[in-house]
């Protein structure tokens, strides 16, 4: 049975709205929708074609329907005949009115038995997919598969014409869903499909789309895969066997033997003392005295000339401008640095190297000042064999610090200044 949409409608506050005229015999029914932030009322009813206008011969389906914000409510099915009109009005302009029937077809219905579907179908043409035996029937926007034709198997016995029982009414359109292919994207989907039908659906990757006649778009119904199998026992652990361990190999001997000490040799004896000498006399006390000569006269003094002055030292370095050597990363010193201030412009961690004496000969009490200028760490370290002495560490502790690093040997230089404690 074919399914059509007669219209939609969102009308202005308390503004009574045609919203469609039926153009075939069928079952119908709308869906009222509230899309605002209050509570609404909600009108519906039908002027039947042969009413002539009369308001008192119009058919009430709602009167003034309470509909909550955010909620939405289907009316019962009702039967329209061809030229019934209907009406809707609500209380705000934020209610969506939508009417959807179904209709049986007339005359005969064409079946089609091919790959792709016929071209020019009409409503309640039947299409019988040759590839997948997939059933479908055309709905006036498209085919609706409805089965799948299974293997024709041998013909049984014609049974006997029961007897002809009575027709019960026809039923309320079922609310089944038909999956009616797949696409790698919503977007593939949309474009191929822009519009659908109440049961249609496709599977998009791992989730399943359902057409949502209420709000005419392709509603996510979540995810549409079967459930995972058990895992799998796991197989036993192979046999494997630890070989023994070898022997431990003997120690090999030690070197030969210590020879014995030697004896000690005896003591010689001591020699006897000798027998102390006659004491002489004493001499004679003299008389004779050395006699002393004349006092000189005092020579003239003498002053020599005065030397000529020196010429004037060289002015020290510290009497004239500091050079300011700007360096961006790690940066080894050179000779020409001595005295001059390396500005680390770095926004993250980089090092300043000493140099050993034989790739830059500074002279000892020489040095070199330091400035932290950028964000990075700056850490002060010695080229291999060059040690730099500092405490408690040899980096610079924070933004705009500065140290000083002084030679104190060949390859030892000191480092003191604003230094970081870890």
């Amino acid at each position: 049975m074919p399914a059509k949409r007669l219209g939609v409608s969102t009308p202005a506050a308390n503004a009574l709205s045609l919203m469609a005229t039926s153009d075939v015999t069928c079952v119908a029914s709308v869906i009222i929708t509230n899309k605002g932030g209050v509570t609404a009322g909600a009108t519906v009813y039908i002027e039947p074609v042969d009413s002539g206008g009369d308001p008192s011969l119009r058919v009430y389906i709602v009167n003034s329907l309470q509909v909550s914000v955010g909620q939405s409510f289907e009316t019962f099915r009702f039967a329209l005949t061809v030229g019934d009109k209907i009406y809707v009005a609500a209380s705000t302009s934020d209610v969506a009115f939508s009417a959807s029937a179904v209709f049986e077809s007339t005359g005969r219905a064409n079946v089609t038995y091919a790959s792709t579907a016929p071209g020019f179908p009409a409503v309640g043409d039947m299409w019988v997919n040759s590839l997948t035996n997939a059933v479908s029937f055309y709905t006036g926007s498209g085919f609706n598969t409805i089965a799948t034709v299974a293997p024709t198997g041998p013909t049984g016995p014609l049974g006997p014409t029961g007897p002809q029982g009575v027709s019960g009414p026809t039923g309320p359109q079922g609310s089944g869903v038909t999956v009616l292919g797949t696409y790698a994207s919503l977007g593939l989907l949309q474009a191929d499909n822009p519009t659908g039908n109440i049961g249609d659906s496709y599977v998009v990757g791992e989730d399943l789309y359902i057409w949502s006649d209420l709000n005419s778009e392709w509603a996510n119904a979540g995810k549409f895969s079967g459930a995972t199998g058990p895992i799998g026992v796991t197989g036993p652990t192979g046999p494997g066997v630890t070989g023994p361990t070898g022997p431990t190999g003997s120690t090999g001997p030690s070197g030969g033997p210590t020879g014995a000490t030697g004896d000690t040799g005896p003591t010689g004896p001591t020699g006897a003392t000798g027998a102390q000498g006659n004491i002489g006399p004493t001499g004679a006390a003299s008389t004779v005295t050395g006699p002393t000569g004349p006092t000189g006269p005092t020579g003239p003094s003498v002053t020599g000339p005065t030397g000529a002055v020196g010429a004037t030292g060289a002015t020290g370095q510290w009497d004239t401008a500091q050079t300011i050597n700007a360096q961006g990363d790690t940066y080894t010193l050179l000779l020409t640095d001595a005295g001059a201030l390396i500005q680390c412009t770095k926004s993250s961690a980089m090092n300043i190297v000493v140099p050993l004496n034989s790739s830059a000969a500074y002279s000892v009490g020489q040095r070199v000042d330091i400035v932290q200028y950028g964000s990075g760490q700056v850490t002060v370290v010695g080229d291999t064999g060059v040690t730099v002495r500092a405490t408690p560490t040899a980096k610079l502790r924070a933004q705009y610090s500065t140290a000083s690093i002084i030679k104190l040997g060949t390859n030892e230089w000191l480092l003191t200044g604003d230094l970081a404690l870890s």
